[in-house]
C-alpha cells in the first residue's frame, strides 16, 4: 500500500527505485490512511515519506525513491538459479488436494521445487527457499508500482518461512519484522511466475536476517531485498 501511495503522488513517468520500510506496529484488517510527503523533488529522482495509519495511530513508515532516468550502463552479471520452470512443477494446492487454510495464502499459487508434507518429520536443513509464485487474478495494467508490489509482498512475507524451514525443531518463538528494504531493477511485466531465491542464513543477538532475489521465468532479475526480524518468545 505504501508503494502504491507513493506512485499516486510521483510524476507520471516515474517508477520505483528503492523502498525502505519500518514497521511501527500491527495494522488491523480494514481501511488505512496513507499520507505521502515529498521530501526531495529532483529533475530525475523523487524521495517520498509515506506513513500508514489507522484511527490516528501510525503503524508503518516508509521512504520511497522514484526515478524516470533510463540511461547509463547496462550489466547483468547475476545469473538466475538453474531450477525447473514452473510449467514442470505442481502447485501446493495440487500437492495438498485443497486450498490453503489461511486466507492470505489464497492470493497466491506457489510451486515448490521439492514438496515436503506439513506432517513430515522435521529435519535440520539449510535455511534456503527457492519457489515459484504467481498472484491469482493479477493484472498490473502497465503500472510499474503495482508490478513491483508483487516482489515487495514476496520479499516481506517469506523471510520467516525461510528461517523456519532451517530448524530441526518447531520454534518456541515468533519473529515480527522490524524493517524491509527493496531495490528494484526492472519490472516483471508479462511474466506470470516469479522465482523467490532466498536465504535466512544468520541469526544473532536477537535478530534474524533474511534476503532474497526475485527472478522472472525468462531469467531477469526483478528485485533484491532483505529484512531483520526480532526474536520474540511466545507468551
Amino acid at each position: 500500500m505504501a508503494l502504491r501511495a507513493a506512485g499516486a503522488v510521483a510524476p507520471a513517468d516515474h517508477r520505483p527505485a528503492t523502498l525502505s520500510v519500518q514497521y511501527l506496529g500491527v495494522g488491523a484488517f480494514g481501511p488505512a490512511e496513507a499520507i505521502v510527503t515529498p521530501m526531495k523533488q529532483g529533475r530525475s529522482a523523487w524521495l517520498m515519506n509515506v506513513t500508514l495509519q489507522q484511527e490516528g495511530k501510525v503503524f508503518l513508515q516508509a521512504q520511497v525513491w522514484t526515478t524516470n532516468r533510463s540511461g547509463g550502463p547496462v550489466t547483468a552479471e547475476a545469473r538466475a538459479p538453474d531450477v525447473p520452470p514452473p510449467s514442470d512443477l505442481k502447485t501446493y494446492r495440487e500437492h495438498m488436494g485443497a486450498p490453503p487454510q489461511h486466507g492470505f495464502w489464497r492470493n497466491f499459487e506457489g510451486k515448490p521445487l521439492r514438496f515436503v508434507p506439513p506432517d513430515a518429520p522435521r529435519q535440520a536443513a539449510p535455511a534456503v527457499l527457492r519457489e515459484w509464485y504467481s498472484f491469482i487474478d493479477y493484472d498490473g495494467g502497465g503500472d510499474p508500482f503495482l508490478d513491483f508490489a508483487r516482489s515487495v509482498i514476496l520479499l516481506d512475507t517469506l523471510v520467516w518461512p525461510t528461517h523456519h524451514r532451517g530448524l530441526a525443531e518447531a520454534p518456541d518463538y515468533i519473529a515480527p519484522s522490524l524493517d524491509l528494504t527493496v531495490w528494484f531493477h526492472e519490472p516483471a511485466g508479462a511474466s506470470e511466475w516469479l522465482l523467490v531465491d532466498g536465504v535466512a542464513d544468520i541469526a544473532r543477538e536477537g535478530l534474524i536476517h533474511g534476503h532474497s532475489r526475485i527472478w522472472t521465468d525468462d531469467g531477469r532479475l526483478v528485485a533484491t531485498g532483505g529484512s531483520n526480524l526480532l526474536h520474540t518468545p511466545r507468551r
